[in-house]
């Protein structure tokens, strides 16, 4: 009886709202038509009418762009998020507060920016991403906190943190990661020593079983694994579509990136990853530096154990900096983006940090199987691991890119000339 009150209480109100709403029209008053406006989204929100709602919140989302008004816009964008997590669609809340976040950052309000920072969290921890709300509790940390502000957000870091020790996955789940794990190395054996047409048909089997399972699952986080495991065939199937025979080798690499970083894109948007999250920032700028550096030992010596030939004809200046740009965006960048910020970032939400990086460096060497190499397959793995400790410790793939395309320079351009 009590909840029909409230509906007819509601009604009444948005009828009165309604009112002023036209009242304000006619004045031309876009500032207060955009806040009653915001008002009556609400009123749609608690009646569960999220249509109508998010109707409302993006008409006066408009009003406030056209006044100028970045707070306004700010609390629409704040009401929005709150619309999608009443829905428990998280990653569409996230997209919301974030942009929030980010109007709040230009005015200056560190009490908001607190309060949505808290929201974002509150989003991950709902999907079982707990080390995306440590760090979002860690960025709280940064902010000119009072003593009891600081001690509640202490709180809230030591309780992720026991949690994340505690992370483990299902046996359910862990049966069948192992499973596609072993169907990816299985797809890559076929392709590189029996048939690529059948590989082919391998790898499109597991895509259609990853898009199912996810879509089945109850777990978010193991749906997002799940999504980020579909980039590995899908590039496989990609790669073994392009007529390599009819192009350069590093023009074939230059062509494969682009539906790569297309896929990439889509599930960034999907599961409302930003560039920050991915690891595409420039925290610790000095010790990216240093890790991009051992790239140049990491080539020499896998050139030692592969000594393949090289991409370019000859090591004019032109062709080493047209080559090794393509090289360090194409293998580097977007190699280190796929599995270090967002297969190894999901990774961990399920399996921890040990288990996430060795999960994700057992699937980066099942996907350098083509270059038959047993030695190679060792190192890469070693490699590959470093990577994993170094995106964990600084959340940031910049180095570890440099250094990825940086040692894949040095193997297939520079000593090619030198070491024969």
């Amino acid at each position: 009886m009590s909840d029909g009150n409230n509906d007819k209480n509601s009604y009444r109100l948005l009828e009165n709202y309604n009112n002023l709403l036209e009242q304000f029209g006619k004045l031309k008053n876009g500032h207060m038509a955009a806040k009653v406006l915001v008002r009556i989204g609400d009123l749609y929100r608690d009646l569960m009418n999220h249509g109508k709602a998010m109707e409302n919140y993006n008409l006066a989302l408009k009003l406030f762009h056209d006044e100028d008004d970045t707070w306004g816009e700010a609390f629409t964008l704040e009401s929005m998020g709150n619309l999608w997590k009443s829905a428990k669609v998280y990653s569409e809340a996230r997209k919301f507060y974030q942009q929030s976040l980010e109007n709040f950052q230009v005015i200056g309000n560190w009490e908001m920016e607190k309060n949505i920072l808290n929201r974002i969290s509150g989003c991950y921890l709902a999907e079982g991403s707990i080390e995306d709300a440590l760090d979002v509790h860690k960025k709280i940390d940064e902010l000119p906190l009072d003593v009891a502000q600081f001690f509640i957000n202490q709180v809230h870091i030591k309780r992720l943190l026991n949690e994340i020790g505690g992370i483990r996955p299902t046996r359910a789940q862990s049966l069948t990661l192992i499973s596609y794990s072993l169907i990816l190395i299985l797809s890559e054996l076929v392709t590189t020593y029996y048939m690529t047409s059948w590989g082919i048909i391998l790898h499109v089997i597991l895509i259609s079983s990853l898009v199912i399972n996810s879509t089945l699952t109850k777990s978010v986080k193991f749906s997002y694994l799940l999504q980020a495991m579909i980039l590995l065939p899908l590039i496989r199937i990609m790669s073994l579509s392009i007529p390599v025979m009819e192009l350069e080798p590093l023009y074939w690499l230059a062509l494969m990136s682009v539906p790569v970083l297309a896929a990439v894109w889509m599930l960034m948007q999907g599961q409302c990853l930003s560039r920050k999250i991915v690891g595409l920032n420039s925290r610790n700028l000095i010790l990216q530096l240093l890790v991009g550096l051992t790239g140049l030992g990491f080539g020499f010596v896998e050139y030692l154990i592969l000594q393949p030939t090289a991409l370019i004809s000859n090591l004019s200046p032109v062709n080493v900096i047209f080559a090794g740009s393509i090289v360090i965006i194409s293998t580097g960048l977007l190699e280190e983006l796929v599995f270090r910020g967002i297969i190894q970032r999901n990774a961990e939400n399920i399996m921890g940090k040990v288990w996430g990086i060795i999960f994700t460096s057992l699937l980066f060497v099942g996907f350098n199987i083509s270059w038959n190499s047993p030695m190679d397959l060792l190192f890469i793995f070693g490699v590959s691991i470093f990577y994993g400790y170094i995106f964990q410790k600084t959340r940031s793939i910049l180095g570890i890119s440099v250094s990825h395309g940086i040692c894949n320079v040095v193997l297939f351009i520079i000593l090619p000339f030198f070491l024969i």
